[in-house]
């Protein structure tokens, strides 16, 4: 695949995210979503907090390389982030929404870059060096697999 198929597919996965979810969770009651699959397991709605979490990293990182010259990324705690935050205490659909605007935002963005963009660099404090290309496709597959585990136990819901 070449650098401009592999570029617009990640993109396009990454805009699909926020429509996934919205299909996963429509129709569900509040108890459902904030129901445990299992004791030690996360419900939906905070699978969901988890994520939105992720992408109040991940988000300004992508923004960061692409304005500074290997910048330095620092480490979070993406759990304690939700709970500072306290998305799992937000209703999910406005949750939703807000995380549907700021992915829009950002495949805007992302969409007009180079190839050279892409290749930029940021100094994770954990990772070491890191391309753009290499975060958005770290964050994705995170996201995706996020994805799945809400259609599992929506599934098992039903």
């Amino acid at each position: 695949m070449s650098d401009i198929n592999l570029t617009n597919a990640l993109l396009s996965r990454c805009a699909a995210i926020p429509g996934r979810i919205a299909q996963a969770i429509e129709g569900k009651h509040e108890e459902e979503l904030r129901a445990r699959p299992l004791p030690d397991a996360w419900s939906i709605v905070e699978i969901f907090a988890h994520m939105r979490a992720v992408d109040d990293i991940f988000t300004p990182r992508i923004y960061a390389i692409l304005v500074r010259d290997s910048v330095a990324l620092a480490a979070y705690d993406e759990r304690r982030w939700a709970e500072v935050a306290h998305y799992e205490h937000l209703e999910i659909q406005t949750s939703l929404r807000l995380f549907t605007l700021r992915r829009a935002e950002l495949i805007n963005t992302v969409r007009s870059l180079t190839l050279e963009d892409w290749q930029r660099i940021g100094i994770h404090e954990e990772w070491g060096p890191m391309t753009l290309q290499a975060v958005l496709t770290f964050f994705i597959e995170h996201e995706e697999e996020h994805c799945a585990q809400i259609v599992a136990i929506n599934n098992a819901q039903s």
